[in-house]
């Protein structure tokens, strides 16, 4: 029997914080999920020892592995679409530890035509260096809430807010507004279907930030499907590091795609021709 969930997490060598992603998903309240790493070329050993987790943890493990060639995540993302098992797709990053219900409110706000936008809590760099998957297995991010929100309120940290849960239905009509768009690519879920029509990700993107979520987010509105954001209850607690520069003409790619309108790309799962841009 198929999973109702496959998350897909967007990996690369850090093999210690997947470690306690796993830990998470050990106390996940949703249960009916399988994991797929889009693992973009880690070393031997980090594969090594994905091999021996796989082995250890208590729900289906898919290893999706290619070349390092560089920065390459739209691609493996394609390839880990593909390998999974679920109709309905939870993407995160492989720095970011879910909530442990997050599948479980991901499962609830899921909607066909629509992708689910869940949030990410900034950790600060003092508990993101602080982590181990000993600490978290034993529930340290259950008690961390003060000292996220009273460093939001001293140091200006960004989005610590986002620890705070407002989950009853009721309680959210009442308090927050409805948001469509703003997809982060760290988390989201989605139909495998509604991903598809799209022809998943445009794999011309070969740097960080754009290609995995704002591009996939333009074409799936140009087919009327939208981003409706979940915020404080699809959570995930997202490590504290700079960002990664690479060199890029990932505004141009946005920009060609916006000019031609196009959102079925024929860079995506099934190339239909050769990639020249």
């Amino acid at each position: 029997m198929n999973p109702s969930i496959s998350l897909i997490i967007a990996f690369y060598n850090n093999i210690e914080w997947l470690e306690m992603i796993f830990e998470q998903l050990k106390k996940q309240s949703f249960k009916s999920f399988e994991v797929v790493i889009a693992d973009d070329g880690s070393k031997q050993e980090v594969v090594d020892r994905i091999k021996e987790l796989t082995k250890e943890m208590p729900f289906q493990i898919k290893h999706i592995w290619h070349e390092d060639l560089g920065w390459r995540k739209d691609i493996i993302l394609n390839k880990a679409v593909v390998a999974s098992s679920a109709d309905y797709l939870v993407f995160i990053d492989g720095d970011c530890i879910p909530h442990h219900k997050f599948l479980e409110e991901h499962w609830r706000f899921k909607e066909e035509n629509f992708v689910i936008g869940g949030r990410r809590v900034h950790l600060t760099k003092e508990i993101s260096q602080s982590l181990t998957p000993e600490n978290v297995k034993d529930g340290i991010l259950s008690r961390i809430t003060l000292k996220l929100l009273w460093a939001g309120i001293t140091k200006k940290e960004r989005h610590t807010e986002n620890v705070i849960r407002i989950t009853p239905q009721w309680l959210r009509n009442l308090l927050l507004k409805e948001r469509i768009g703003g997809l982060l690519g760290c988390n989201f879920g989605m139909f495998k279907k509604d991903l598809l029509k799209v022809n998943g990700f445009d794999e011309r993107y070969l740097a960080p930030a754009i290609g995995e979520d704002t591009d996939l987010e333009a074409r799936l509105k140009r087919i009327g499907i939208k981003v409706r954001v979940c915020k404080h209850a699809v959570t995930v607690f997202h490590k504290n590091h700079k960002r990664e520069e690479i060199p890029n003409n990932n505004g141009e790619i946005l920009q060609y795609n916006k000019e031609h309108n196009i959102s079925y790309t024929p860079w995506g799962i099934n190339q239909e021709q050769e990639k020249k841009y």
